[in-house]
């Protein structure tokens, strides 16, 4: 249950141009979160992608770092989040790092605590 496998990361370039033409989105600093429900059903409730944009942070090393501490921040706390979803649903979720400094561990997991808590609220069946 702890782990990011394969089909829980969002790699279809389709998937992906769908998420991105959704209007469903909100910001969580320093995060902007797209999601959408998926137009084609997966194994788990949600797969996933992060972005950081080369023009906010020039080595690779520092983008790297900043998805490597995303993807360990939402890995931890999955569990709790796939629990408050309906069932038999899948969200696509991209996550898009807005700023220009780097911050903590401590930080991003307190922001993607946040985000997990607030997604479930976004889902059109809850509305």
């Amino acid at each position: 249950m702890y782990s990011l496998s394969k089909p829980e990361r969002l790699c279809s370039k389709t998937l992906l141009e769908e998420l991105l033409a959704s209007e469903c989105s909100f910001v969580k600093y320093p995060f902007r979160v797209i999601l959408k429900d998926s137009s084609f059903p997966g194994e788990f409730p949600a797969r996933i992608a992060i972005s950081v944009s080369k023009k906010k942070f020039k080595r690779a090393v520092k983008r790297n770092y900043i998805k490597r501490i995303t993807r360990e921040a939402y890995r931890l706390n999955k569990p709790d989040f796939y629990m408050s979803l309906p069932s038999g649903t899948t969200l696509d979720i991209l996550f898009i790092y807005l700023d220009n400094h780097l911050f903590s561990y401590s930080k991003i997991e307190k922001a993607m605590k946040n985000i997990l808590e607030k997604i479930p609220h976004y889902l059109p069946q809850a509305t």
